[in-house]
């Protein structure tokens, strides 16, 4: 087998290249793969270039390197490349939502990577494409969503997810009770308005490093999960924490959740600094977005 390593070297802890280099020699050495080839990136937009151009048959796998951000880029030049190549993920990211969905060896698991490669287990996933980028995990707007622009890189290092929940536990009380976004939504045919605090379309359960915060999400059901989070008064706090907590809170009358393979959201009112974040890139253009689900766009390979 032959197989391209696609890795942002800027994301994780130190001792992660130490751990891709173990990963690589037992690979070779156990021959289990007989050619490896190696891509750095080192400004934005490099991984999804260099997946963009492989060819059908030209490796048996690539594998993305790094955080949230690093598998979008790879998957974006995959689905782009049409080469059917399938992916395996070595998470040393912050997060790492759609890696923990998927329950994915992380870089120090050398001998579960290398047991992997050699079963060569795949998945048929889906993926979302939003305007005209694609994303695996989720799309979110509103409350907390540009907790990651926010947080120093030297922090996360430090304190790895810890550094989002201090951001966020900071920025929480004025962003709960804040100004709402007026939001016009089409789903199903139905076309709702009503103010929103945040809103959540996505493919796999776990999101912002909470496992089950969109509890009834699957990635190879063709459909993507809708998960907004409405007004919410002082008085629903605690209850709506302890439903999260619970799984439970799709029932909250503050949540609306539903499933769809389409959405389209627009802005109707006078916000016009909404971030939309879609695994962890922020969206340039921000609203109005038309998504939709691409069903089994990826092969992924699982332990």
């Amino acid at each position: 087998m032959k197989g391209l390593f696609i890795i942002n070297p800027s994301s994780g802890r130190q001792n992660f290249k130490e751990n891709l280099t173990q990963i690589a020699g037992k690979l070779i050495m156990d021959q289990i793969v007989s050619h490896i080839d190696v891509f750095y990136t080192k400004e934005k937009n490099d991984g999804k270039n260099r997946a963009a151009v492989l060819k059908k048959g030209e490796y048996d796998f690539v594998v993305a390197v790094g955080g949230d951000g690093t598998l979008n880029e790879v998957v974006n030049g995959l689905i782009l490349s049409k080469s059917e190549t399938p992916l395996a993920i070595i998470s040393s990211g912050t997060v790492n939502d759609f890696a923990t969905y998927l329950k994915l060896p992380s870089a120090s698991d050398v001998d579960q990577f290398c047991e992997m490669i050699q079963n060569f287990k795949l998945k048929e996933v889906d993926a979302g494409k939003i305007n005209n980028e694609y994303f695996i995990n989720v799309v979110a707007g509103g409350i907390l969503t540009d907790i990651a622009y926010k947080v120093p890189k030297d922090r996360k290092a430090i304190f790895g997810k810890l550094a989002y929940y201090m951001e966020g536990a900071l920025e929480l009380p004025k962003t709960l009770f804040g100004d709402l976004m007026e939001l016009e939504y089409t789903v199903n045919g139905e076309v709702h308005q009503e103010p929103v605090t945040l809103f959540l379309v996505a493919n796999s359960r776990s999101v912002g490093g909470f496992k089950d915060a969109v509890p009834m999400a699957s990635v190879s059901d063709g459909m993507l999960d809708i998960l907004i989070l409405k007004r919410v008064g002082l008085f629903h706090v605690s209850d709506l924490v302890f439903k999260f907590l619970q799984g439970e809170h799709p029932q909250h009358e503050c949540i609306e959740y539903m499933q769809t393979d389409e959405i389209v959201i627009r802005d109707r009112g006078e916000k016009t600094d909404i971030s939309i974040d879609y695994d962890g890139e922020l969206l340039e253009d921000g609203l109005p977005v038309h998504i939709k689900v691409i069903p089994k766009a990826l092969k992924i390979l699982i332990p």
